[in-house]
């Protein structure tokens, strides 16, 4: 999500609880939830004045050299990714599912920053990718409408986005690598975990809400009979 729409989240958020109207519990989980998307601008700003700086070190020691390039493999990060205790849903088959899509990630995410891994090596781990978030997707969809999910359209909508969003790297994954890698900070390390956070959890109170009143009308039923 851009930082610019993030900001006008927050100001109508807050706005709530300014004029004093309209705070409900609902209102305090996405407050929670906004700082905790402030801290992960924190910590991808971290990562990018990090990077920037190996950078800047790079270009200063390539002159140095009389401009012969220092290439420094980078080790590689299988657990760049992780899913954070607030991002589960309690829905055990879309948790598992979402830590299959991390894991995919962060081997994409060594690949890409491995020396020289060759494009078909790649492609396969962006393939490996798509695949686990293909088939998550289209089973979190099914459990939408088995549970009828009022908002399932529209939270069908954010996915087909984040898939075609996944698509466009496959000629980036043939042909620059680290592209990727700086794709997989965006859409791991902030857009999944913010989807993660808003649409699936408003999903998982839901199903929570529906399966619990089930059980309810279980019970009274086995208690008249």
């Amino acid at each position: 999500m851009p930082l610019s729409r993030f900001l006008v989240d927050l100001d109508e958020l807050l706005a709530v609880f300014h004029d004093g109207s309209g705070a409900d519990s609902r209102s305090f989980d996405n407050l929670r939830i906004a700082v905790a998307r402030i801290n992960e601008i924190r910590r991808q700003l971290a990562i990018a004045e990090e990077k920037l700086g190996a950078a800047l070190s790079l270009a200063e020691n390539s002159l140095m050299e009389g401009g012969d390039a220092i290439v420094a493999g980078e080790a590689e990060r299988r657990d760049r990714f992780s899913i954070y205790d607030h991002c589960r849903t309690g829905i055990d088959e879309v948790d598992d599912q979402h830590e299959a899509i991390f894991q995919a990630g962060n081997r994409l995410y060594a690949l890409a920053y491995g020396n020289e891994t060759p494009a078909a090596d790649m492609l396969g781990g962006l393939q490996d990718l798509l695949h686990q978030v293909k088939r998550h997707f289209d089973e979190e969809e099914v459990l939408m409408d088995a549970c009828g999910y009022p908002d399932a359209d529209s939270h069908r909508t954010v996915h087909r986005r984040m898939h075609d969003y996944l698509a466009e790297m496959a000629d980036l994954a043939t042909g620059s690598p680290m592209l990727v890698a700086i794709r997989l900070e965006y859409f791991l390390g902030s857009w999944l975990i913010w989807h993660m956070q808003r649409e699936d959890m408003d999903f998982a109170r839901h199903a929570a809400a529906v399966k619990g009143d089930i059980a309810s009308r279980r019970a009274q039923s086995v208690s008249v009979s």
